[in-house]
């Protein structure tokens, strides 16, 4: 069964968690080095359990990356800005990372489909189907092996949330996130 995420609930979220990461606007590899190196920084800080700092910063890094490799929306003459948001919650329980762009309306079947099919399966069936998907041939319009919703979830131990809300005839938001336990 899937989690969707509620994208009205977005101001609940803010208001009852503590924001330790928090942008919206072009992304670039520059500023997501930058942003490495400053939320590495913030986990040592906040985070004594340096398993969980390790799991919120690779699902942060992959669902960022997400953003560079498939935004449709750009903000450069070349496209190579892409234009996303990423925001990281922490309370007592856990951190949430959840990250939105613009994806073409096409893709938001697929998107659904396929946290649907990544959220239904076990720990151990999600292990089969990453080493599937690195020998397979690469979706159309994939950067990568199409395993980073796969990996989202193996690194969170939790369900993949998605919601997808259509801007207009051609594009629709694309919101993605975990949730990483901090016991």
């Amino acid at each position: 069964m899937s989690t969707f995420f509620d994208t009205t609930a977005y101001e609940d979220l803010v208001r009852n968690s503590t924001v330790l990461f928090a942008y919206k606007g072009p992304l670039t590899n520059e500023l997501l080095a930058e942003f490495s190196h400053d939320l590495r920084r913030r986990l040592k800080v906040q985070e004594n359990k340096k398993s969980v700092s390790t799991k919120v910063f690779a699902i942060f890094m992959e669902l960022a990356q997400n953003i560079l490799f498939y935004s449709k929306q750009s903000d450069s003459f070349d496209g190579s800005d892409k234009i996303g948001a990423i925001l990281i919650t922490q309370t007592d329980e856990h951190y949430k990372v959840l990250t939105g762009n613009v994806v073409a309306n096409e893709a938001a079947g697929r998107l659904i489909s396929k946290a649907e099919k990544i959220n239904a399966l076990d720990r151990e069936a999600l292990r089969e189907l990453k080493r599937e998907q690195r020998s397979a041939a690469p979706e159309a319009d994939s950067k990568g092996a199409g395993i980073g919703l796969i990996h989202v979830a193996l690194t969170s131990d939790n369900l993949v949330e998605i919601d997808i809300q259509k801007l207009d005839d051609n594009f629709s938001f694309y919101m993605v996130g975990a949730n990483i336990s901090r016991t």
